[in-house]
């Protein structure tokens, strides 16, 4: 079988190859016949149409080589609703669903709302039942998920279905592709010593890594910065400069809970922890935390746009995108709304050492798929995932595909998916130094590891209160950036009793050294 997505770019490279030596001309201008690549112009992505067509049928050849019976619910009338995020992982797959009807006589609806509203609408949909079949996981409110209201998951073990013969071809599923870590933090402990998996991945995240403006940064003379008071050095000197019409540095700062993402990975790295596990009190105010928000809060407030506690991660992206600062610090992984050509002129920076040298401790995210406790159809909404999570659906979602989508939002299957990229088989990934970063930032997230059971996860993603207690945090990281670096300790100070109660209320069996002993 053809490769149509290498086939096509291997005709590309040669019309290029071509136009340099002059002997073909750009499209419309003449020298290309009409069943050549004038259909998609002088770009190197299809019109929308031509690509989704393109994946739609690749990802059935490419199931069809699994050795399951893809139909075996066929003509049974299955209707799957699926509650989503507005996030490329909905709107690329949404694109492509209907060729999964057409593979399998199965419906697939989605829910789509609000990625700042969906966590309140998922946590509400799934503690009311049987709204959804299956849902967009999210790695910080997973062990919400897994809790449930009161110790009943709402969502399934996957093993079930991974096990099952007649369900999973496991070779075809290429679960190796994943890093171990990966799984196991999806993995949380049952109260009879068991354990649950509870999301296929589909995008993972390295949070406080560095995109600096090349142009930016020669026009001034400045080196690269390689720990967090160079960082503040580069934003002040951009900032401040008349050389550049810039400010020094952007990122995700308003109080919506994921907000805490990047200042988590700066926090870790100065040695703070979010809470004392053995006394469930909160710890973030201590000197460490403190310390980390004010150099997070006073470089956002000193150097960074107009009104930065206002920036969510679309905001944060746009200033980036459109010029209006020298630096992003951020995560690689939502790079897919900045600007083709600034990506071209950036660099990312693997994340920053800490104080005195200290290796940076780096936080993370997994964007996943569960199926729902309450399902009346598990097995098809499984078979779902798998077709939306596969090796070619994580290679469509990783990288820019047709006109007027930008998902490079995948990457779950990082060293599969670069292979793909390095082979011709998928355009290039974005920016210099995006795949160090990457997989220096990965190297850097600690927790989750059974091997490690002593080891704990960057925030609490490995509780129930998870998203409880990293509210709080983000109110108060938000606040400091609006108010100054001088509100750091009031701030901390002020949540603390708050998170003290949140977590108070995590069961000894989430935070225990030995909850992995039963695996």
């Amino acid at each position: 079988m053809t490769d149509r997505i290498t086939d096509r770019i291997s005709r590309r490279s040669a019309l290029k190859s071509l136009a340099v030596s002059g002997t073909v001309g750009l499209a419309g201008c003449g020298g290309l016949s009409s069943d050549s690549e004038a259909e998609y112009g002088a770009t190197d992505i299809p019109p929308e149409e031509a690509g989704i067509e393109e994946w739609g049928q690749k990802l059935n050849d490419h199931a069809r080589e699994a050795g399951i019976d893809w139909q075996q619910f066929e003509g049974e009338g299955i209707e799957l609703t699926f509650g989503n995020a507005l996030h490329p992982y909905a709107t690329t797959t949404k694109q492509v669903k209907s060729y999964f009807e057409e593979l399998t006589g199965i419906t697939v609806n989605y829910e789509t709302v609000s990625e700042e509203q969906y966590w309140r609408t998922a946590r509400q949909r799934l503690g009311e039942g049987g709204r959804y079949d299956g849902i967009m996981c999210g790695l910080w409110p997973a062990g919400g998920y897994h809790y449930g209201s009161d110790g009943t998951p709402w969502v399934r073990d996957l093993w079930q279905f991974i096990e099952d013969d007649s369900l999973t071809d496991r070779d075809w599923l290429a679960m190796d592709d994943f890093r171990e870590q990966t799984i196991e933090l999806m993995t949380f402990p049952n109260e009879d010593g068991t354990s649950d998996f509870i999301g296929f991945p589909n995008g993972i995240e390295a949070y406080g890594c560095t995109a600096i403006h090349k142009p930016t940064f020669e026009t001034l003379g400045l080196a690269e910065p390689t720990n967090f008071a160079e960082l503040e050095d580069c934003a002040r000197t951009i900032s401040e400069s008349d050389e550049v019409d810039r400010e020094g540095i952007v990122s995700r700062t308003s109080s919506g809970t994921l907000s805490a993402a990047n200042w988590g990975t700066m926090f870790k790295t100065y040695g703070a922890d979010w809470i004392d596990r053995q006394t469930k009190e909160a710890a973030l105010n201590s000197e460490q935390g403190i310390n980390s928000l004010e150099r997070f809060g006073g470089m956002l407030h000193n150097y960074g746009p107009e009104n930065p506690s206002s920036y969510d991660w679309y905001k944060n992206n746009n200033a980036y995108s459109e010029g209006d600062v020298g630096m992003m610090y951020s995560t690689p992984q939502t790079s897919g709304i900045v600007d083709t050509g600034v990506m071209e002129e950036t660099k990312w920076l693997p994340p920053l050492q800490g104080p005195d040298g200290r290796d940076p401790v780096v936080d993370t995210w997994v964007w996943a798929t569960a199926i729902t406790a309450d399902s009346d159809h598990p097995e098809a909404a499984w078979l779902f995932i798998q077709w939306a999570n596969s090796r070619q659906a994580n290679l469509m979602l990783s990288t820019r595909q047709w006109q007027g989508d930008q998902p490079r939002a995948g990457y779950a299957r990082f060293d599969w998916v670069d292979q793909q990229v390095q082979n011709g088989n998928a355009p290039p990934v974005p920016g210099e130094g995006y795949m160090t970063a990457f997989r220096e930032g990965m190297d850097n997230v600690p927790g989750g590891r059974p091997s490690e059971p002593d080891v704990y996860p960057p925030v609490p993603v490995d509780t129930n209160q998870n998203m409880n207690i990293m509210s709080e945090a983000a109110s108060a990281m938000s606040n400091v950036v609006a108010n100054g670096p001088s509100t750091a300790a009031a701030e901390l100070n002020n949540v603390a009793p708050t998170i003290t109660e949140h977590a108070k209320n995590i069961p000894d069996r989430y935070v225990a050294a030995d909850r992995f002993d039963n695996k």
